[in-house]
């Protein structure tokens, strides 16, 4: 089955809903991998372990999220939730010294705000269609 056929069905408002969720959760691996490559192992050294971890494994965890987006799986609504429900304070908590000195610095953290407040607002409306069609697949056809 090709991808966008796992789309013909959707209303609009699920097909840019997904869309909108392939392409942040691309620019939050992208990000990622970018920081990774620049500073190497490294990257991170001045976070405390447990955030280490996280913001590595981001990588792998917000390219699943774009590949079950785009695959319109159901299952990327909790997963995108879960990404950033655990980035964003934890984004917030060391920027916060830098947001305080210079105000403007809030900025960098406004777009990945306001994509997990879409996240959070998709989740039930995204979940409800995206699980009624999921269940319509898994029915054998009787004929």
């Amino acid at each position: 089955m090709r991808r966008w056929t796992r789309w013909a069905g959707l209303p609009r408002w699920v097909q840019l809903a997904l869309a909108v969720y392939a392409i942040g959760f691309l620019e939050g691996a992208g990000s990622h991998v970018q920081q990774i490559v620049s500073a190497g192992v490294h990257a991170y050294d001045a976070v405390w372990w447990p955030s280490q971890a996280l913001y590595y494994t981001l990588v792998v965890w917000d390219s699943l999220a774009v590949y079950l987006a785009l695959r319109a799986h159901r299952a990327v609504v909790p997963l995108g939730v879960a990404i950033m429900a655990a980035d964003l304070p934890a984004n917030w908590h060391y920027n916060w010294a830098a947001v305080v000195a210079h105000p403007v610095h809030v900025l960098y953290l406004t777009p990945m705000s306001l994509f997990g407040l879409f996240v959070a607002g998709a989740g039930v409306p995204l979940w409800r269609v995206l699980r009624r069609r999921e269940s319509w697949r898994a029915t054998p056809d009787i004929c």
